[in-house]
């Protein structure tokens, strides 16, 4: 609870200042990495390291989420406009090829990561990770509510 006021707090920090100067995304991710450094009691090395190995990881996921956003665009008109199947077969099968790519970087990286952290640094990484998604998940859920309810 007191993680989510201190996350609340510094996105109404970021909401108050100046349009177009703080991405809300931005404000989240230095709340994240500080929120690292703490839950994993990284030091100066470790921290030096690791968050390089990790915006790595977080590069990988993002290139692939673009990739299949742009395939799945192209399956949607091909699937709308009865496409040749031949076409159809070319995009899924270049999906698969990409996810394959994504999924063997991402583990490649999660294991240079696992390089600079203790085994038990890395339970705790896991366990963040869940935790984070799910308090960020929550935290878009109550600002639309909140923008729902206002007229």
């Amino acid at each position: 609870m007191k993680t989510f006021i201190i996350l609340i707090g510094l996105c109404a920090v970021g909401f108050a200042q100046r349009p177009n100067h703080h991405d809300p995304r931005a404000i989240i991710e230095k709340v994240k990495i500080y929120r690292l450094t703490q839950e994993l009691d990284l030091t100066t090395e470790q921290a030096q390291t690791f968050f390089p190995k990790l915006h790595e990881l977080e590069k990988i996921e993002k290139d692939f989420h673009e990739q299949k956003l742009e395939m799945l665009h192209e399956l949607k008109v091909l699937v709308v406009e009865d496409g040749k199947e031949d076409e159809i077969v070319i995009i899924v099968n270049e999906f698969e090829d990409a996810q394959q790519k994504k999924m063997e970087e991402h583990m490649s990286k999660l294991h240079d990561m696992w390089m600079v952290l203790t085994p038990v640094q890395r339970a705790k990484f896991l366990i963040f990770e869940d935790e984070f998604h799910r308090e960020i998940r929550e935290m878009i859920k109550e600002i639309k509510k909140h923008r729902i309810e206002k007229p």
